[in-house]
């Protein structure tokens, strides 16, 4: 995870390779509680940004917890601060 810019990559732990097409869910820490903020897939590269959406609900997020998964990887829970704006 980069949190400065709010995005991961998913490589595999042996071969170091990118995955493509891994399942990323995000919540967020907010004053109100843990909402749902995001979810998606990585790109062919193996990333995935999640901080962006279409809105400013970024503003009151304190810390991200984004699950990832992998049907034949795993899975793994990360958590990170939201980026500097």
């Amino acid at each position: 995870m980069v949190e400065q810019y709010g995005r991961l990559q998913v490589r595999h732990a042996e071969t170091g390779r990118p995955l493509a097409k891994v399942y990323v869910k995000v919540y967020a820490e907010t004053p109100e509680g843990p909402p749902f903020f995001k979810d998606g897939y990585t790109d062919l590269r193996g990333k995935f940004d999640y901080t962006s959406l279409n809105t400013d609900d970024i503003g009151s997020v304190s810390e991200f917890a984004v699950l990832v998964m992998s049907d034949d990887d795993g899975a793994v829970v990360k958590t990170g601060k939201p980026p500097r704006q």
